[in-house]
This record gives structure tokens, C-alpha cells and sequence, in this order.
């Protein structure tokens, strides 16, 4: 019998974002009698350990920059790994990894060189944007999270699409239930909660967030604010929190791995995001019995069916967002139905299951044109 074809998946971090998060449950969930999965990092998190904890390897990378010898390091470190446990597909999942990733697979002769295409390009640093457009060069293919990420990278770049394959996010429902609903104690009084979980970083444009709450706080007593994460913004969305004199009605709460716990506490989660792959904190707060309001941006639209199982905002229109927040304050019949929609929808159309046996797809594609092939 064969033995499971070793891939190495690559991230910068393995702590909180949709990409670790994705990485990891990859990683779970791939068929092991076909593929053995190994994970390098930089920068390491709390995911190591529930890596660990499911028998999957993780090496660390000695990367701090891409300037000087600590770069020559890694690429050796990395190689050598590559050869010592005779890796057939490396696939790296974020674009800090992706350069020295694509470089050590491609001078690893018969190794398959993966990248990933799960943001737009304009939300990447300029600094590291063309490093990243040298990753996706080098490798012999690019993975998209959604239409909308293989689009821009072909339209914009003119990145060939036969080289681009769709594999979109999947999750668990069973990790994230929409029952029972409860509030974390801070809001333990709360009538009715708007809120969101994610990373604090410019694009996700929560100013707007909380300018739209502040215009409609008084449409239903009783109501709070919610934003859980961490991040670059946390101070200046807390300044602006009390520049709208919100103080009292809405409560920061710091990045947690127990993310399904705070999502079946919020009614109406919004994700106000400039710029998005596929975001997996819309597909859990879905999940998660949520009535969800997102810009259109990005693969929004591919995972919401406006007016149906959830709406679209245009991005970066305040007033479009305060309407659609608004009208849904108003009508707890129509929050109901959005949010039963798109829990049905995260479980029939975006499992993990299904995304990890469409990943197994594109490995399966690459081996072949390689002359090889995963285990039956």
C-alpha cells in the first residue's frame, strides 16, 4: 500500500485570523491515509499546540527578515526539512511565508510549490506586495479562496488563469452551533446585541461600525455594541468609541480562541470590511445563528444571497449601513429569518468537509502532472 503523500504547509503565525484558522482546520481535516501533513511557522501561536495535540508536526523558521543572512537561514532550514521528510507539496497560506516557501520548493527538485490567493493584493503592505507577486510567479500554482480572489489576481495582474484553482473556506457547524444563544457576562443585561469578531486591522473599517451604531442606538432600549479581537486599531476604535459618547453601551473585549462562545451572544453581526478573500468571520457568525449585514466586497457576495440569508452593504457608505442596521433593529421577524437562512446555508453549501475533499482535488491534479499520486 502507498504511503500518505507528506505536505508541508506554511504561515507566519498560527494564532488568531481567518488564515491560520483555515490552516489549521485544513490540516485536520485532510484524508490522512492519503496525506500527511506537516505545518512551519514563524512566529508560532496557540495553534501549535492543538496542532500538536492532533499529531501533526510544526516546525519553527528562523525568519525575521527577508534583508540578510536570518533569510539565508530560513531557506536552508527549510529545505533541509523539505528533503529530510521527502515533502511533495509545499503550500504556503499567507503572503509573510509565501517568498521563502516558493523559493526553497522550486530549488527542491520534484517538489510541488503552492501559493495562496486569500486577500485582495491592495490590503498587503506595499513593501511585501511585490514579494508576494514573486511567490505566486514562482509557484507552480496559486490556491484562491473564492471567485473573487482568483478575478482580481487574474484581472489585476495578469496572473494566468489556468494556474489558479477555487478552493473556498469550509468550517465546522458542529464547531460552531447556533444554540443555545447566551450573552458573555459583560452584556448579561442586553436586549439586543450588534456586533463583530475579527482581527482589529485598518481595512475592516470598524470606525464605520461604530458611527453607524452611534446613529441608531436609540431605535431599541436596552441595545449594545460588541467588539471582540485584538490589534492595530484597538486604540484609536476605543478613542472614537468615546469621541461618540458610546462608553456605556459598548464593550471591547479582547481576541478569544473560543470564538463560536461570543458569536451566539451577538443578533446582528456586522463586518463592514473595505477589502476581503472570503472571510471566515462571516461564514461562523452564519453559522452561528447571526443575523449578518456585510460590505460587498470581495467573496461577500459569493456567501451571502442579499435579502435571503443575510445583506450587503455597499462599502464604505455610512448611510447604506446605518439603513440596513437599522431596518434590522426594527424587525426582529426579518433577523430571525436571515439568520435561520444562513446557518442553513453554512451547513449545506460551505462545510469543511467539502472544502478539505476539493483541496484534496487540486493536490490529486498537481501529483498527477508529476507523475505522482496520493495514496488510495
Amino acid at each position: 500500500m502507498s504511503r500518505p503523500v507528506p505536505v508541508l504547509y506554511l504561515a507566519h503565525s498560527l494564532g488568531h485570523g481567518g488564515s491560520e484558522r483555515q490552516l489549521a482546520a485544513m490540516a485536520r481535516t485532510l484524508d490522512r491515509g492519503r496525506f500527511a501533513v506537516h505545518v512551519a511557522t514563524v512566529k508560532g501561536g496557540f495553534r501549535v499546540a492543538e496542532l500538536e495535540a492532533a499529531g501533526i508536526p510544526v516546525v519553527d523558521l528562523p525568519l525575521r527578515s527577508y534583508l540578510g543572512r536570518g533569510a539565508t537561514e530560513a531557506w536552508r532550514t527549510l529545505k533541509a526539512y523539505i528533503r529530510e521528510h521527502d515533502i511533495a507539496i509545499v503550500h504556503a497560506f499567507d503572503y509573510g511565508v509565501a517568498p521563502l516557501g516558493m523559493a526553497a520548493a522550486r530549488t527542491t527538485p520534484g517538489v510541488i510549490a503552492l501559493s495562496s490567493q486569500r486577500f485582495f493584493m491592495d490590503s498587503i503592505p506595499p513593501k511585501y506586495r511585490y514579494l508576494m507577486l514573486a511567490a505566486q510567479w514562482m509557484a507552480h500554482g496559486v490556491v484562491a479562496n473564492s471567485e473573487a480572489a482568483a478575478a482580481h489576481l487574474h484581472r489585476r495582474y495578469r496572473y494566468p488563469e489556468s494556474r489558479i484553482q477555487v478552493c473556498r473556506n469550509g468550517l465546522d457547524p458542529a464547531e460552531f452551533p447556533a444554540l443555545p444563544r447566551r450573552r458573555a457576562p459583560e452584556l448579561a443585561d442586553a436586549k439586543l446585541v450588534v456586533g463583530v469578531v475579527c482581527v482589529l486591522r485598518p481595512e475592516k473599517n470598524l470606525g464605520q461600525l461604530l458611527e453607524a451604531f452611534a446613529r441608531v442606538r436609540g431605535r431599541a432600549p436596552g441595545m449594545r455594541l460588541l467588539i471582540v479581537g485584538s490589534g492595530p486599531e484597538e486604540a484609536r476604535l476605543r478613542a472614537e468609541a468615546r469621541k461618540l459618547s458610546l462608553e456605556e453601551v459598548c464593550r471591547f473585549l479582547p481576541t478569544t480562541p473560543n470564538v463560536a462562545l461570543e458569536l451566539r451572544g451577538i443578533d446582528i453581526f456586522v463586518h463592514p470590511s473595505l477589502s476581503e478573500g472570503l472571510p471566515n468571520a462571516v461564514m461562523e457568525a452564519m453559522a452561528s445563528g447571526c443575523a449578518v449585514i456585510a460590505s460587498r466586497v470581495g467573496g461577500c457576495p459569493e456567501l451571502i444571497q442579499h435579502g435571503v440569508d443575510g445583506l450587503l452593504v455597499k462599502p464604505g457608505d455610512l448611510d447604506d449601513l446605518a439603513m440596513q442596521l437599522g431596518a434590522l433593529i426594527d424587525d426582529p421577524v426579518a433577523r430571525a429569518k436571515l439568520a435561520a437562512a444562513a446557518t442553513e446555508r453554512m451547513r449545506r453549501d460551505f462545510s469543511l468537509e467539502a472544502s478539505a475533499r476539493r483541496l484534496e482535488q487540486i493536490y490529486e491534479s498537481y501529483l498527477a502532472r508529476m507523475g505522482k499520486a496520493a495514496a488510495p
